[in-house]
């Protein structure tokens, strides 16, 4: 297979900078790779390796986007884990990130930004973060 050079990862627009984005995934090495991406590009991160780490993060750190594994440890999936923050809610937008190939067909929920599979290059990933922070904003912005 020839090397494709990663793309580049767009540069974070400057009103976005120190957004807080929630990173919640079981495995390690994928937590360090997209928190040492995201702190380059200038957000803060919030890190959590299972849901119920992840709703103790989503309550005290407030984010404004959350980037969720689908396959979370047991008792609670990517989706158990949506249901629960909007139980409580929590309407961060999510994009679900999962090393399935096949994503589930949608959700009603309208603030699933987007599902990317893992073998994608994180670009595209990062890409969507300024739509999903943009669109919290407005919420929060037409909430108060």
């Amino acid at each position: 297979m020839p090397f494709t050079p990663p793309k580049p990862i767009a540069p974070t627009p400057e009103e976005l900078r120190g957004s807080t984005v929630l990173v919640v995934d079981d495995e390690r090495a994928w937590r360090v790779i997209l928190e040492t991406d995201l702190k380059m590009l200038g957000y803060k991160v919030s890190m959590a390796e299972d849901a119920d780490q992840a709703l103790v993060r989503a309550q005290a750190d407030k984010p404004e986007v959350a980037i969720i594994d689908l396959m979370l440890p047991e008792p609670m999936d990517g989706w158990g884990l949506l249901n629960e923050l909007r139980s409580r809610g929590q309407k961060v937008p999510v994009i679900f990130y999962t090393a399935y190939p096949v994503f589930p067909s949608g959700t009603d929920d309208p603030d699933v930004v987007g599902y990317m599979s893992k073998a994608v290059d994180r670009a595209d990933l990062y890409a969507l973060l300024p739509v999903a922070i943009r669109r919290s904003r407005e919420r929060r912005d037409s909430d108060s």
